[in-house]
This record gives C-alpha cells, sequence and structure tokens, in this order.
C-alpha cells in the first residue's frame, strides 16, 4: 500500500520573552500538557537560572542557584545555595552540569 505522506498538523506557539521554540516542540510527538510549547501553560514571574544537579525524575529537573548573602557584622560576603525543582518538556534533553 502507499504510505500517506499527509500527518496531521502538531499544535505549537511562541511563548514570547525572546524565546524560540526548539525543533523539537514542532516536530516531535510527545504529549505534555505542562510544557510552554505545546501545552497548556504560559511562562510568568522571574526567569530563574541554575545548574542541573538531578535529571533522575521524569520530566522534572533539579536545579542549583549559588548567590551571595552578606554579613554585615563581617563586612564580607558568604556563599549559599537554593535547589529547586523545575518541570522539564521533553523537548529539551539537559544533563548534568548544564
Amino acid at each position: 500500500g502507499k504510505k500517506s505522506s499527509k500527518r496531521s498538523m502538531r499544535y505549537w506557539r511562541n511563548v514570547g520573552l525572546s524565546f524560540t521554540t526548539p525543533k523539537e516542540a514542532k516536530e516531535g510527538n510527545f504529549v505534555d500538557k505542562k510544557c510552554p510549547f505545546t501545552g497548556n501553560v504560559s511562562i510568568r514571574g522571574k526567569i530563574l537560572k541554575g545548574m542541573v544537579i538531578s535529571t533522575k525524575m521524569k520530566r522534572t529537573i533539579i536545579i542549583r542557584r549559588n548567590y551571595l548573602h552578606y554579613i554585615k557584622k563581617f563586612n564580607r560576603f558568604e556563599k549559599r545555595h537554593s535547589n529547586m525543582a523545575a518541570h522539564c518538556s521533553p523537548a529539551f534533553e539537559p544533563k548534568e552540569g548544564d
């Protein structure tokens, strides 16, 4: 038989804030309702940056944010960090250390 080259159109959108939609989100075949490109969530609040610590959970990563905390008594800063869980769309393949 013939293979039909006509594929069903995949829904994706431009999320704004100068983020480009990844090619995997446009052409992939995953279903993720929490993906900002193909799902039903919008990006709101602060955009945070951090280093990937763990990718062991399904569609969730742990990121580490380093920051400096000022100590008034000693007039110096100390290093601190906080770990956060973040949803990771299947369009991305982060590795530990990214």
